[in-house]
């Protein structure tokens, strides 16, 4: 499903906003599968952010004793 941003650039400072079912919170995306919404002037597409997993950290401190 696609993602949308509400920008609020006409509606006087408005932050949030719900259409068509579907709340947009903030500036965060929200999933929507409206044709409305894509043409609409108040909302840009959002591609995807892949999430790629950080390295592990490594350990702190000093190294066990040997026996």
């Amino acid at each position: 499903m696609p993602l949308y941003r509400f920008i609020g650039t006409y509606t006087g400072g408005r932050t949030s906003i719900t259409i068509s079912g579907v709340t947009f919170e903030g500036r965060e995306p929200s999933e929507c599968d409206c044709p409305r919404i894509a043409k609409h002037p108040e909302f840009e597409a959002v591609e995807p952010v892949e999430v790629i997993d950080a390295p592990a950290k490594p350990k702190r401190g000093r190294p066990r004793k040997a026996d």
